[in-house]
């Protein structure tokens, strides 16, 4: 695969078919086995035309779910806010306004008042944006070499130890990007060897594996899996496939050290293949997804002491439906309410005390097919 088609590829993942997961370290169910997905469509004056990538609970009636609104050819950064009742529109602190795709593609929330978001401007800029409990405002970063520059995980053990990734271009070529926060200054992390796109962050312990991939000698995306130690990178050993296409999109951490990362390979020109591999002992192994009629994706992951989910969508027969899986005993299993709400798919999720809340894009009902409209789903 060339730069640029990877550089295509990267584009269209982040803009709508970007997933969150949530994961747990070891196969277990708890209450998400009684968890039933339904809509819950946001009532903000902006829920038609947005697109969601993230969400985050700091608690029941504490959600955010962020991304971008359309507005002509372009779209600007967005944030919605549930408070049990219904939903709020609230601003971000963003630049003067201009036409290009903008937009937010991960938040951590640390307590209800300490919220940060990472994103694009324009998808030549970063974006960090922080909640101090009464408004948003705009964290400046170093500057990098490069342009499209592309913030898309974020992730840390507190206010002080923030840990952000993505991706920028120079030399006509892709290039991970690592930064770090501690609580005082940024500093630029050099990524993995190699990496061309760093995906996601997730700490395990007090240390952030990254996820992402690399481009092969012959164009081939290879996934990436990396932890940094005492200031090293330990690149993990993973089945990859050299004559076809695997990308990490989202990786989860669980106590005590276990993870899960989640991606797709290409297989053909018309078929995606859903993956996960999960992290016990210190040691990367696949967990199979099942097969799944069409062609399917799984972006990113996360986890409570409840269970495991992972979401994202499936391709079939030119229409897109949501895919929303829970790791049990015996494997994987897909959610009660997952798929009824076609088309749409899914871009985000987070859970709180075993209650999923997956975000992405659906359509609007009666509207001419493509104008998205917010879409979420949580527990009925």
């Amino acid at each position: 695969m060339t730069a640029s088609s990877l550089r295509l590829l990267t584009a269209a993942a982040l803009a709508v078919a970007a997933i969150a997961v949530s994961a747990s370290g070891v196969l277990a169910s708890g209450d998400l086995a009684s968890c039933i997905l339904q809509p819950k469509e946001g009532d903000a004056p902006d829920n038609v035309g947005a697109i969601l990538e993230a969400a985050v609970a700091p608690s029941t009636n504490d959600v955010w779910v962020m991304g971008s609104h359309l507005s002509g050819p372009g779209s600007s950064p967005s944030a919605q806010h549930w408070s049990g009742s219904g939903w709020t529109k609230v601003e971000l602190d963003l630049p003067a306004k201009g036409i290009s795709v903008s937009s937010i593609y991960d938040a951590k929330a640390f307590s209800s008042d300490d919220i940060w978001a990472v994103g694009s401007w324009q998808g030549d800029l970063p974006i960090v944006q922080h909640w101090n409990g009464k408004v948003w405002s705009a964290v400046r970063v170093p500057e990098m070499p490069g342009d499209e520059q592309i913030l898309t995980g974020i992730d840390g053990t507190g206010p002080d130890d923030i840990w952000v990734v993505g991706e920028r271009h120079a030399g006509r070529q892709e290039h991970g990007v690592m930064l770090h926060y501690d609580g005082r200054r940024w500093s630029v992390i050099p990524p993995p060897p190699d990496a061309a796109v760093l995906h996601d962050v997730a700490m395990i312990g007090a240390e952030p594996t990254v996820v992402g991939w690399s481009i092969s000698p012959a164009g081939f995306a290879q996934g990436v899996i990396a932890t940094y130690a005492r200031s090293a990178w330990q690149v993990a050993a993973i089945p990859n496939h050299p004559q076809q296409n695997l990308f990490m999109f989202g990786i989860a951490s669980a106590t005590p050290g276990g993870a899960w990362v989640v991606g797709f390979s290409n297989d053909s020109p018309n078929r995606d293949t859903a993956h996960a591999f999960q992290r016990t002992a210190g040691v990367w192994q696949e967990v199979p997804v099942p097969d799944i009629t069409g062609s399917a994706r799984l972006v990113a992951v996360a986890t409570d002491a409840e269970g495991t989910v992972a979401v994202g969508h499936v391709l079939l027969n030119g229409i897109d439906r949501d895919l929303v899986l829970s790791a049990t005993g015996a494997g994987w299993e897909e959610m009660s309410g997952s798929g009824e709400g076609a088309p749409d798919t899914l871009t985000g999720v987070t859970l709180q005390d075993g209650t999923v809340w997956a975000v992405g894009r659906g359509v609007v009902t009666g509207a001419t097919y493509g104008v998205p409209s917010a879409r979420i789903y949580t527990c009925g």
